[in-house]
């Protein structure tokens, strides 16, 4: 994601989406009652009996839903429209859904951006800088490496097989076995925690026997995905990150993390060292017994929960805020959206 600009007084933030986690990360800090401006389309009709046509406008409406799209890698925001250009194009006061997907910018217009708010930003931000997946396109005849950034992709230099049906079987089987190997050292010092092999063909299957049979795959102490990729080459890693596949991978990396706060809490609770709901975790607040708040983002735009973030980011408190439609949401929904450790 990349902050476009942020005028504090008016409440106006532009932003630029750039992978498909903006767009979950869009989607925990715009709530009902915000406005909302980004680029669309509108069917317009010269009368009632014309089939219309698509134009090209830009939208500004007032949120009162939004709705993340897995499988379309869609942030759906819908409102009534308030403004927009060119007017002939638009009917004010009318209902209308932007979908946003990367590369796309958008303006969000607040009263007020809480501090925890902007922080749910300013990370996405830095997170655009690093490295968030490793990708290792793979046939018989060479890999191609490449980092996942949050910004786009990073491709590295090629692997070469140098296999040859001229070789004795004694040989390629040698050589094959030095390129199979190549393949997963290069995964194991890649400086993420998941990396995905794919490529066409059977070539990235039998690396994964052989990296299974030789005890490799164990030793890289990474979490390795075999795909499929229609080939080895730059297209082959686009068509990869593209895909509803690498979504999921990328949606798990972030529930890791979700699991490992929710652990604690559980396992805090027990012990009685642990609070959930709003007015116990504002009592642990206030007396300086929470070191993190995790809350749902489908609850961030309440009154009574923003009253306690508020408590929190002013005693400079960590808080972590959960996708409510996931299994760990769905864990700290039974809890009241919102605890404490």
């Amino acid at each position: 994601m990349k902050v476009i600009r942020y005028r504090e007084q008016e409440g106006i933030l532009k932003v630029r989406i750039d992978t498909p986690y903006d767009l979950w990360t869009v989607q925990r800090v715009v709530f009902p009652g915000d406005l909302v401006k980004s680029e669309s389309t509108r069917r317009f009709k010269a009368s009632e009996s014309d089939v219309g046509e698509l134009k090209e406008v830009v939208i500004k409406l007032k949120v009162e839903k939004t709705e993340f799209d897995k499988t379309a890698v869609r942030l759906r925001i819908m409102g009534k429209i308030i403004d927009g250009r060119p007017l002939d194009y638009i009917k004010l006061n009318s209902y209308h859904t932007l979908n946003i997907g990367p590369s796309d910018e958008l303006e969000i217009t607040k009263e007020l951006w809480h501090g925890y708010m902007l922080d749910v930003i300013r990370n996405a931000v830095r997170d655009t800088k690093k490295a968030v997946l490793g990708i290792i396109v793979v046939d018989d005849e060479k890999a191609l490496p490449a980092y996942l950034l949050g910004y786009g992709v990073e491709l590295k230099p090629e692997v070469y097989s140098k296999l040859s049906k001229r070789m004795s079987q004694k040989d390629f089987t040698e050589r094959q076995k030095h390129y199979y190997e190549e393949v997963l050292d290069f995964a194991a010092g890649m400086k993420v925690d998941t990396v995905i092999i794919a490529g066409p063909g059977f070539t990235k299957d039998d690396i994964k026997k052989f990296g299974d049979d030789s005890g490799a795959i164990k030793k890289i102490g990474k979490r390795l995905f075999f795909e499929f990729a229609s080939n080895a080459e730059s297209s082959g890693v686009y068509e990869l990150i593209r895909s509803e596949r690498v979504a999921k991978v990328l949606e798990k990396e972030r529930i890791r993390m979700e699991f490992v706060l929710m652990e604690e809490f559980l396992s805090n609770v027990g012990m009685e060292r642990a609070s959930y709901g709003p007015h116990a975790v504002g009592n642990a607040i206030e007396s300086y017994e929470a070191k993190t708040v995790i809350v749902n983002d489908n609850v961030i735009g309440q009154k009574e929960i923003q009253e306690v973030l508020a408590m929190a980011e002013k005693n400079k408190i960590r808080i972590e805020v959960f996708n409510s439609g996931d299994e760990v949401g769905t864990q700290l929904h039974s809890f009241g959206d919102i605890a404490a450790i």
